[in-house]
């Protein structure tokens, strides 16, 4: 059992999609969602939690915003991810749910969140003192964000 969820549950590779009616994102998102979901349909189940709705299945599974996608396959949760993703990326999170792995791309929104917090942190540290735990706390969450997108870019 995984964020009290019994993934075991789940005999074939799925797509648990976590949305609400309020979302922009979510709303924008669908379409690509949509098609990708027909597209694999032989191979990937795929199941939706309207976060407005199904407030329990939020809390059980841990969702901390929406729009959130969970890749479930043989029994584990593959990857988890949260905001919106291009076609391409959704493409790619349910081909590797069908074949067992982890999402292989960092998508842009994260490596920019994880750059600019650690660019921030980097700018408060040399601006308070400067206080050099946090200059070097930036440095170390910049490198975090940076380092899959350089994997990628190989």
């Amino acid at each position: 059992m995984s964020n009290g969820i019994d993934l075991a549950a789940f005999d074939r590779p799925t797509i648990v999609e976590v949305w609400a009616p309020s979302c922009s994102e979510c709303r924008t998102m669908q379409p690509d969602l949509d098609a990708t979901a027909a597209k694999f349909a032989d191979d990937v189940d795929t199941v939706k939690i309207n976060a407005a709705q199904e407030t329990e299945a939020v809390r059980l599974w841990k969702v901390m915003g929406t729009p959130t996608v969970i890749g479930i396959s043989g029994g584990d949760e593959v990857f988890r991810f949260s905001g919106r993703r291009s076609r391409s990326e959704i493409e790619d999170a349910f081909n590797a749910v069908s074949s067992g792995g982890a999402v292989g791309k960092v998508g842009r929104q994260d490596v920019a969140l994880r750059v600019g917090a650690g660019v921030a942190l980097i700018g408060v540290g040399l601006v308070t003192g400067p206080v050099w735990v946090l200059v070097v706390l930036g440095g170390a969450v910049t490198m975090f964000g940076l380092v899959p997108w350089m994997k990628q870019q190989t």
